[in-house]
């Protein structure tokens, strides 16, 4: 990952919002968002990724924990076919 490291990027992604650059757009990385109930019980973890050059969504998912969520963006084949790890070292981290 260029400016960054990319096992600290998906570990702030529990926690934290990211952008990056990669392949010429612009991506936002809506980290972890927990819902919860009225009596405080977990409902379901969210991660959403953005491309906000085309105003797309390319990636959103719920499930039951945070870690999960991280997995299931770390597989998904969503930059042109290919994985996160398989493109990571293509993405600048950037701040906004």
């Amino acid at each position: 990952m260029i400016d960054g490291n990319a096992r600290d990027f998906i570990e702030k992604l529990h926690y934290e919002d990211h952008y990056v650059i990669y392949n010429g757009n612009k991506f936002f990385f809506n980290g972890c968002q927990t819902k919860t109930s009225s009596d405080g019980t977990v409902e379901y973890v969210s991660l959403e990724v953005y491309n906000l050059s085309t105003d797309e969504t390319i990636f959103s998912i719920k499930k039951s924990f945070a870690s999960d969520c991280i997995l299931a963006l770390e597989e998904a084949p969503i930059w042109g076919g290919k994985t996160f790890w398989e493109i990571e070292n293509e993405m600048q981290w950037v701040d906004e």
